[in-house]
């Protein structure tokens, strides 16, 4: 008995034109999610640029409602603390050395002193030679503050007092925090120490004695008041000098901008006076 197929080819047909429209629609599912994943990339860069354009749009208003000429004198003060933060990193063996210098500086004033003058009290000690490293230079800021304190003398003159008398020998610098050296005694001292004689000193070896002498000095004067206390003026202190770093944190962040416009006002009144 035989068994023969009927309409067998149609039937083949059928199916393989059903392969065809499945691999179709898969093909164009494919392209759907390709679209919808454009579409996705497309919406989330549109957020990214909206989000600049809103952080930038803050800052002009937030520029605009503080004052443009405000705003210059804090770019300034920005531009300065750059400098002296340049200068210090240089002095103080690079960024990072300089990073920790810093903070060693801070904590030892307890934040009662700005960047900027942290910067140039550090720098004035480094370049006058009175400090062999970050810690010699913290505690002769912790030591004037201190003294400063009792004498009712704010930190920043009382380092200032202290890094300048000793570099330049000033007993009237030193006298503002209550330090008294006589310079002719401190030679003699350290004279001995050495075995010779006060009139064979270097201008070197006078330098050393007299610093010598005057920490020996501000040491004992710290010993006899205690245990370091915060005052409520070390809080105002902190809060003028936190003023000031945010003044400069601001300038830091239109810097560019100021720069920008400064050059092409100073390129434009160039031209000027080109063509007249």
């Amino acid at each position: 008995i035989k068994f023969k197929a009927s309409g067998d080819k149609a039937l083949k047909a059928a199916i393989t034109a059903l392969a065809n429209e499945q691999d179709r629609l898969i093909g164009k599912t494919k392209g759907v999610g390709a679209a919808q994943e454009n579409t996705a990339r497309s919406g989330r860069l549109l957020n990214n640029s909206l989000a600049t354009m809103r952080s930038k749009l803050l800052l002009v208003n937030f520029a605009m409602a503080m004052g443009i000429r405000q705003l210059i004198g804090f770019t300034k003060e920005a531009a300065k603390v750059e400098s002296m933060s340049r200068a210090f990193n240089t002095l103080s063996g690079g960024a990072d050395s300089g990073t920790v210098a810093l903070e060693k500086l801070k904590a030892a004033t307890n934040g009662t002193m700005n960047e900027f003058d942290l910067f140039q009290q550090a720098n004035n000690a480094m370049v006058l030679g009175i400090t062999k490293n970050s810690n010699e230079m913290a505690e002769m800021f912790d030591i004037a503050q201190r003294l400063g304190r009792a004498l009712g003398v704010d930190t920043k003159r009382s380092v200032e007092s202290l890094i300048t008398g000793i570099g330049r020998q000033s007993r009237l610098m030193l006298d503002n925090i209550g330090i008294i050296v006589k310079a002719d005694e401190a030679y003699g001292k350290y004279a001995e120490k050495l075995g010779t004689t006060a009139d064979k000193l270097s201008d070197a070896d006078k330098k050393t004695a007299f610093l010598e002498a005057t920490m020996e000095s501000a040491r004992a004067k710290v010993a006899l008041l205690g245990d370091e206390v915060s005052t409520s003026q070390d809080s105002f202190d902190r809060l003028s000098a936190s003023v000031a770093n945010a003044a400069v944190a601001i300038g830091d962040k239109f810097k560019g901008a100021v720069s920008d416009i400064i050059d092409t006002f100073l390129s434009f009144n160039d031209e000027q006076k080109e063509n007249t």
